[in-house]
């Protein structure tokens, strides 16, 4: 632990260890570390963890068997554990590996955690509150001066959303031009999307979650960026079929947009003034 980034690492194990300590049911942002172990194993593995981050100073076993928590590592956990809100964010920019995180919120706190490597190592990193958090998924996203495609917006088939993809990458603007258009988009849209597929410069999801009055709250948006600019994608359902509403936006409409779906799922208590 890093008390000067307020930045600490450990492995899912040892983080669901430290949150069950603070007594959290769920713990969003890292899978089940012990999903398909045998009771036995999970009995050394938390015998392991207990050691190696009381070696860490993470932790202080007493005497008598009783654990306290070292103060940085119990705000960051417990934000975790306990947020006001969550989340989750994936962002692939060109040909680079996708960046995946979650954010949890408190009224005085962010904390972004992410999971790489083999064995996987968690990373959690303390924010300042919701507006740090909100800056940080925007610079994620790479959003700073980027202007709308020229189009109006539409709507698509998510499946055929796919397949234009697909074309745009393997044929070119011009055979995804014309598979769009006979996807019942009118011509400058299917020409400004197909340009976007066909030269990505990153395309991103951001889901927003809290638990609010026993049930989960959930909103969510896709980004698609190209060389012609930034759309804002928004899943929904029509009789039956995923659909796609395509928003072409500038940076600065974007970033708006992702603030007011953040805000959204804040409990009332902890809204941003």
């Amino acid at each position: 632990m890093n008390n000067n980034t307020v930045h600490l690492t450990c492995t899912p194990v040892e983080l669901t260890f430290l949150a069950k300590l603070l007594g959290a049911e769920t713990f969003l942002g890292i899978q089940d570390p012990f999903r398909g172990w045998l009771a036995d194993e999970i009995e050394a593995a938390w015998l392991k963890a207990r050691e190696s981050l009381a070696a860490r100073r993470f932790i202080e076993v007493e005497p008598d068997g009783g654990i306290i928590m070292d103060s940085v590592v119990a705000a960051l956990v417990g934000a975790c554990g306990s947020p006001d809100a969550s989340y989750a964010l994936t962002y692939t920019s060109g040909g680079e590996e996708t960046y995946s995180c979650c954010f949890h919120v408190t009224r005085n706190l962010g904390v972004e955690i992410t999971t790489r490597g083999e064995p996987p190592v968690c990373e959690l990193t303390a924010l300042d509150g919701f507006e740090a958090v909100y800056q940080r998924v925007c610079e994620i996203f790479g959003l700073a001066d980027q202007e709308a495609p020229v189009a109006s917006k539409g709507e698509l088939l998510e499946t055929a959303l796919f397949e234009a993809r697909r074309i745009a990458g393997e044929s070119g603007v011009e055979a995804a031009s014309a598979f769009l258009r006979q996807a019942h988009l009118n011509q400058a849209i299917a020409e400004a999307l197909a340009a976007t597929l066909a030269q990505p410069v990153g395309n991103g999801a951001l889901v927003t979650m809290s638990w609010q009055d026993g049930t989960w709250k959930v909103d969510g948006l896709g980004l698609l960026e190209g060389d012609n600019g930034l759309w804002l994608l928004r899943s929904f359902v029509k009789k039956d079929a995923k659909w796609v509403e395509l928003i072409p936006c500038s940076a600065e409409q974007a970033c708006v947009e992702i603030k007011r779906m953040m805000e959204r799922v804040l409990p009332q208590v902890a809204q941003v003034g």
